[in-house]
């Protein structure tokens, strides 16, 4: 399937993405790069694998996400390889995503896709959507605080999300609800809702609201079909 790659908000690449290894959950297939990709990825990645302890933390500052042509976002738990060589500037360049969830594999793989994945009100999202749903999560839990005065407060309650890794998939356009896909280590659900404040800050403790999804046919039978109904009639 027709793939855009991306590192933040940057199209660096397309990819016909295949199915490699089912039981890993491996995707891959010939990475075709943007101008992008050798202005802003390319050193990265040689310096990434020349070293013998790659630096993690550097390599998930580069923000790789992809999309599909009907506007889902994988969300690979062994993220994002490229076997991009130095010496061998000529060959192809091969992608790799590892870890996707085998119901995404099975549903938009494996079967025909639907050309869209959400109804009405909700929508898909585009990268620059994305990141600022993510960016805004992540202040509203205080993932990003780091005030030395923090260490004499009253450490409030720790907001369940704030563990948790998470990808920003698709929004009801009536409001700030947002469909995030979700790792955690302890628990069944992979989706939440999140209602965003847009107050660009921690909010208070028990806010953001969440509402947690086992799987996406939960999402789509608890609150996209009721939600679609609505807002038709």
């Amino acid at each position: 399937m027709e793939t855009r790659i991306y590192s933040e908000n940057f199209l660096i690449g397309t990819t016909e993405l295949i199915v490699g290894d089912l039981s890993m959950g491996n995707l891959f297939g010939e990475f075709r790069p943007t101008e992008l990709y050798f202005e802003k990825v390319q050193k990265k990645v040689w310096e990434f694998w020349k070293n013998n302890k790659p630096n993690y933390d550097k390599w998930n500052s580069l923000r790789f996400n992809a999309q599909l042509e009907n506007g889902v976002f994988l969300f690979p738990e062994g993220g994002y390889t490229f076997s991009d060589i130095k010496e061998l500037t000529n060959e192809p360049i091969r992608i790799d995503l590892t870890g996707i969830d085998s119901k995404i594999i099975e549903d938009y793989f494996l079967t025909k896709p639907q050309k869209s994945f959400v109804e009405k009100p909700w929508n898909e999202i585009g990268i620059e959507q994305k990141i600022a749903f993510e960016n805004e999560l992540n202040k509203e839990l205080g993932n990003y605080e780091k005030s030395l005065l923090k260490f004499f407060e009253r450490k409030p309650k720790k907001h369940l999300l704030s563990k948790m890794e998470f990808s920003a998939l698709c929004h009801d356009q009536r409001n700030d609800d947002v469909l995030f896909e979700i790792r955690q280590e302890n628990g069944n659900e992979k989706f939440v809702i999140s209602h965003l404040t847009w107050s660009g800050k921690k909010e208070q403790e028990g806010y953001p609201k969440t509402e947690f999804f086992k799987d996406f046919n939960e999402f789509k039978i608890m609150r996209m079909n009721p939600d679609k109904i609505d807002y038709e009639y």
